[in-house]
């Protein structure tokens, strides 16, 4: 699993990373744009971004509560107090909606900086697992959003290991009955997920990583079926 080989000040590294960037590509919108769709169906530009903000601070919530030895639901208030920040927030001014993420990221930022080795391990309700795992699905968010914005970052930019990892938590993606040979034509990448009719998928291990997220790819995927596979859903959180 790439959870167990990446370090947790690695992976705050690698989030912090993508925090940044995120910011960067919000600097190129205007509220016009912000207002305008992206490529998440029915969501503007700006609900992914205070999604996004949303995201970060129920992720430090998930982190305060296990410091004390607690484990909470993501949202105080649940999916309905989730969708409604989401729809209300989205409408706000860019320039507010640019300074809620500043500071969202910055706060989760600070109180995982405050981490030893051990809280890292500690358990949170977020999938049943551990703190280390909420930032590893904080890195997912960040940057397979950053996708959605449109506003030229595609996952032909996402650094390696973080498609890696996104191929490894997708996994369970794959569809049944179906012995799913994935092979990157650009990567040492290959993997074989299923059993049952062997159908192998190739292309760019980013592209690989695109479509199991059920993002667009920038180069086209090849297949030895007539079509690409019917992917499963979005693996559920547990804890739900």
């Amino acid at each position: 699993m790439v959870n167990s080989l990446i370090a947790p000040d690695e992976v705050v590294a690698r989030v912090s990373q993508s925090h940044t960037r995120l910011l960067e590509l919000v600097d190129q919108l205007d509220d016009r744009e912000k207002d305008a769709p992206s490529t998440l169906p029915g969501w503007t530009r700006g609900y992914v971004l205070q999604h996004l903000a949303d995201n970060a601070r129920a992720f430090e919530r998930q982190a305060l509560a296990a410091l004390q030895g607690e484990c909470v639901a993501m949202y105080e208030g649940g999916q309905a107090e989730r969708d409604q920040s989401i729809a209300q927030g989205a409408a706000r001014p860019l320039g507010e909606l640019h300074e809620d993420l500043t500071l969202a990221q910055s706060a989760l930022e600070a109180t995982w900086s405050r981490l030893t080795a051990a809280d890292w391990r500690r358990t949170v309700r977020f999938r049943h697992a551990r703190l280390l795992d909420t930032a590893l699905a904080r890195w997912r968010e960040a940057e397979i959003h950053a996708v959605d914005l449109a506003v030229g970052y595609r996952p032909r930019d996402w650094p390696r290991d973080f498609a890696l990892h996104a191929l490894d938590f997708l996994s369970d993606r794959a569809p049944v009955s179906t012995r799913l040979v994935l092979r990157a034509t650009d990567d040492e990448f290959s993997r074989v997920l299923g059993t049952g009719t062997a159908v192998e998928v190739r292309g760019a291990v980013r592209d690989l990583a695109a479509w199991m997220a059920g993002r667009s790819t920038d180069d086209r995927l090849e297949t030895t079926g007539s079509h690409l596979p019917e992917l499963g859903p979005w693996p559920p959180d547990p804890a739900d």
